[in-house]
């Protein structure tokens, strides 16, 4: 099993200033890697309308140039074969980038204070990056072309290996020595540190340490859900959460707080002159009040997540699709002019959804549920809306319409818990199925509705045959 902890760091000046110093430097290798592997990546790749297809536009010689083609292998039960390094023009960036480093080391002697395992974790870092956005990850999902790091985004650096921790409660890092820190939670008896990330965040130096006890199992849990054991909630923006049994939980609203505050501290900024002192100061006393959001926020959701499970072992929530919900809208156009589109209220509602946070409470929720044991089930979020818990049957309404009242059955209550409610019906009624959504619980109901009449139409012929 695999853990984390995340600690404050008490460092001296001159720890402080060479983990400044490492982190610029590695900041600066990542940036040198992509360019080379942009480089390969817009030689080989043109658009299909753009260029010949039998032939490239830049010599093949240019760019396999300074690639090699082999390698040979050092350690390993295979010390010794030769390994290709470019297979059907694809290279092996991370083989080809990491054996490189030594020629680094030659022409920059500074690399050569950093220990070996940094550097190799900078290369490491940016193939997940470039495979994500060149072959995709283990879904298919393709993300967007890298971008090379500035130094506001680029904080942290990783120590993969030779972690110790000391008996007098301090933690020793190859060629840094010894660092001490917060252990404000005690590591778990029975777990080893694997590896150590150091990250300069806007009030300090935090470590995380990576743990692993391999004794302790990762159990799937396949809790069977049920009326009684289970619980729908309905994630919005009035009410942050609105249970299948009623409770509807409050929205914090934490950076709505304070956005008055970081407006004024902006607007202070802003008539400052650029690379004055004055200006340093606003920009770390903004960074500092927005940390401080982030952080209550989080804090806030994984109370809230403890409390939703404190009465039940599995909750349905909705796979909300966040990325299109806070788009643009379109552009309107008229006449061939462009006419308002509603956008100014989309912004509104754009950053009240980003101060919600609502995809990273459904990973907080999991991961709560991982270590309760406990289960979290994502169902379409397809007319959950639009639809009465009790009948099934449509009952349209608008978005400032925050009361279900069905004409069908006469269901009333409100439209959020309403959805809570459909939530787990959809969810209970798609158990054992590959999809939870409205349309798989309406075939469902219907299947059942059918079986009834079939039965009770027996039951009558076999008394009218009596």
């Amino acid at each position: 099993m695999r853990a984390a902890r995340k600690y404050r760091l008490k460092l001296e000046r001159w720890q402080s200033r060479l983990i400044d110093q490492w982190i610029e430097l590695c900041r600066r290798q990542y940036n040198f890697r992509l360019g080379e592997r942009f480089r390969w990546y817009e030689a080989t790749r043109t658009p299909v309308n753009a260029c010949p297809l039998t032939s490239s536009i830049v010599p093949i010689a240019d760019i396999y140039r300074d690639i090699p083609e082999t390698k040979i292998l050092k350690k390993g039960k295979n010390k010794g074969a030769e390994v290709a390094l470019i297979n059907e023009g694809y290279v092996r960036w991370d083989s080809v980038q990491k054996d490189d480093l030594k020629r680094t080391k030659t022409l920059f002697p500074e690399y050569k204070a950093m220990p070996s395992q940094v550097l190799q974790d900078v290369i490491k870092r940016l193939d997940k990056t470039f495979s994500n956005f060149t072959v995709g990850d283990k879904n298919g999902k393709r993300s967007g072309r890298p971008k090379f790091k500035g130094k506001p985004h680029y904080r942290s650096i990783c120590f993969p290996q030779s972690v110790e921790l000391t008996d007098n409660g301090k933690i020793e890092l190859p060629k840094v020595g010894v660092l001490d820190f917060i252990e404000h939670r005690p590591i778990p008896d029975g777990f080893t540190v694997k590896t150590a990330t150091i990250k300069h965040e806007t009030d300090g130096y935090f470590l995380t340490l990576s743990l692993e006890d391999k004794s302790v199992p990762v159990v799937e849990v396949n809790t069977l859900p049920t009326d009684e054991n289970s619980k729908g909630i309905d994630l919005g923006l009035e009410f942050f959460s609105s249970g299948s049994d009623g409770v509807q939980i409050e929205n914090s609203r934490w950076f709505r707080k304070s956005e008055k505050r970081i407006a004024k501290l902006q607007q202070r900024k802003a008539r400052k002159p650029h690379g004055c002192y004055a200006r340093k100061v606003l920009a770390k006393k903004i960074a500092k009040l927005q940390t401080r959001v982030a952080r209550a926020r989080l804090d806030w959701q994984y109370k809230t997540a403890h409390k939703l499970f404190k009465d039940c072992e599995v909750i349905f929530c909705e796979d909300l699709s966040l990325k299109n919900l806070i788009r643009r809208n379109r552009p309107k156009i008229e006449n061939g002019k462009f006419v308002p589109n509603g956008q100014a209220a989309k912004s509104g509602l754009n950053k009240s959804l980003t101060d919600a946070a609502l995809g990273q409470f459904v990973r907080v929720l999991k991961w709560v549920a991982f270590k309760l044991g406990k289960r979290v089930i994502q169902i379409d979020p397809r007319g959950t809306s639009q639809h009465c818990h009790a009948c099934l049957n449509k009952t349209p309404k608008s978005l400032k319409n925050r009361w279900h009242e069905c004409y069908h059955c006469g269901e009333s209550l409100p439209r959020d818990v309403n959805s809570g409610k459909l939530i787990k019906r959809i969810g209970l009624l798609a158990v054992g199925m590959d999809s939870a959504s409205l349309k798989t619980a309406l075939t469902c109901v219907s299947n059942e509705t059918l079986t009834t009449k079939q039965s009770s139409l027996k039951e009558a012929r076999a008394l009218s045959f009596a």
